[in-house]
Parts: C-alpha cells; sequence; structure tokens
C-alpha cells in the first residue's frame, strides 16, 4: 500500500478516474439489486472499477461478504479475483 500511495500519481492518466460521491454511495456505482446492500464502505471500490473502462478486476483477500456478491458484479461487468478462493468461501458459509 505504501509503494501505490506513494507513487500513484506516476500512474498514466488514462488509469485513473474520478468517482462521484452521493451520500453512501458513489454515482459510478452500478444499480442490481443483488448489491442495493452492499457495504458503504467498500463502494468505491466497485465504483472505481465501473468508472474505468477496461473494468478492471478487484482483488479481495479476506472480507467474505464479497463472495455473496460475486455473480451480481459479474453481471454488470465487474470481476471478483479472490486471492483465497477455498478460504473466503468457507468463512462466507459460516455467516
Amino acid at each position: 500500500m505504501k509503494w501505490v500511495h506513494d507513487h500513484r500519481w506516476q500512474f498514466s492518466p488514462e488509469n485513473r478516474v474520478d468517482i462521484t460521491k452521493n451520500d453512501d454511495t458513489y454515482d459510478e456505482f452500478p444499480i442490481h439489486k443483488e448489491i442495493a446492500n452492499f457495504d458503504p464502505s467498500d463502494r468505491k471500490f466497485v465504483a472505481v472499477a465501473n468508472a474505468h473502462s477496461a473494468h478492471p478486476p478487484i482483488l479481495q483477500a479476506t472480507d467474505c461478504k464479497w463472495w455473496g456478491w460475486k455473480d451480481a458484479l459479474f453481471e454488470v461487468g465487474i470481476t471478483v479475483i479472490f486471492l483465497c478462493p477455498y478460504y473466503i468461501k468457507v468463512k462466507y458459509e459460516q455467516i
């Protein structure tokens, strides 16, 4: 994270996007009934992926709630890559 922070302005302009905060969400957050209850603190990641022309994937390490939203996100064009899918699936099934 420190490297990203220190080098964030060295990314090319086409790889930076603006998102617009709108109460607990962002204008760029996609509309889909199965992600209506998406965690407000994580909406920025989805909004950025959705605003980018290439819809880059989101890497998810430990937040198992994303497992329940992955199919709906895929339906709106956003892919979530789980770094440890077995671990996340097991954790999600326990909640």
